[in-house]
């Protein structure tokens, strides 16, 4: 049973991750989600005990997250679009705070705060993206990365929404992949969002260090590639900014990454993964010829 838990425990983990290692770099994913409710109908609509609301949970949101249209977030000035990101984040973390297994871990707590707790320690230790055949201390402090950064009532947490929210990969992650990579765009006064920098090292961790790419491997495999997918965004953009400080070599990453995305039946958001990472192998290519 702990072994079950801890891989959930680090499968939020490189949620986490991932959310904090994406780039606004014009990647924005093609996606609509909630079609499926949209179209199912509804069981026995005449049955009066079904038309009952539970009083359980206040409907602040009804939903973990939602994915918007690219092209509606594009047509928007960016104060409505930096106003709608905060108010879409917020209602995620509102979701949170009332669902009954968070109130059980503390009434008081606040999922919010905490998540930008745990991005603040994540921002301010970084994991070293290159450099492990030159130094074995590199290695050791790359393996053992997260339990160094991130202590016990975080994991408790992200342990119990593991359990609980664990169906909305995908679009999760666009979703903190928009917010966490504002930038520029939008103002930050509690300097939350990480830096570029920051990023990059997370990104070149996990697609390049051993202690990086053992931990995408004891996750389950639809992690691990999208994992993987937001490392390559993250290192192509530095790429392009002259930020590619330790050398990363993205290209050997795409071709084994696309066919495996492209073996894998579970993504909603398939296409557009594979349409990415084809333009990005296409780009480094004509770069080498």
């Amino acid at each position: 049973m702990k072994k079950k838990d801890k891989g959930r425990v680090w499968w939020w983990i490189s949620i986490l991750i991932v959310a904090v290692a994406g780039l606004l770099a014009g990647f924005f994913l093609g996606m609509e989600q909630g079609r499926e409710e949209a179209e199912k109908t509804p069981v026995e609509k005449t049955t009066p005990a079904l038309k009952k609301e539970p009083p359980a949970e206040a409907p602040v949101a009804k939903g973990p997250v939602a994915v918007p249209d690219p092209m509606e977030l594009k047509s928007l000035d960016d104060k409505t679009y930096c106003d709608r990101m905060e108010q879409e984040i917020q209602e995620y973390f509102r979701y949170l705070n009332q669902k009954g297994y968070v109130r059980h871990l503390g009434e008081s707590l606040d999922t919010y705060a905490r998540f930008k707790a745990m991005i603040r320690k994540l921002s301010a230790r970084l994991p070293t993206p290159a450099g492990e055949g030159i130094d074995s201390e590199i290695i050791n402090d790359n393996i053992f990365f997260f339990f160094r950064v991130l202590d016990k009532n975080d994991l408790t947490l992200i342990r119990h929404i593991l359990k609980n929210e664990g169906d909305t990969l995908e679009p999760t992650l666009d979703l903190f992949y928009r917010w966490l990579t504002l930038g520029d765009r939008c103002p930050d006064p509690e300097a939350i969002r990480p830096s570029q920098g920051a990023l990059y090292h997370y990104a070149g961790f996990f697609l390049n260090t051993i202690g990086g790419r053992s931990y995408l491997f004891r996750r389950p495999l639809g992690l691990r590639l999208l994992c993987s997918y937001y490392s390559l965004l993250i290192l192509q953009e530095a790429d392009k900014q002259g930020r590619n400080s330790y050398g990363v070599d993205v290209l050997p990453f795409i071709g084994p990454l696309s066919r495996e995305i492209a073996l894998y039946p579970d993504f909603r958001f398939k296409q557009t993964y594979l349409k990415n990472l084809e333009e990005m192998e296409r780009e480094y290519l004509r770069k080498r010829q």
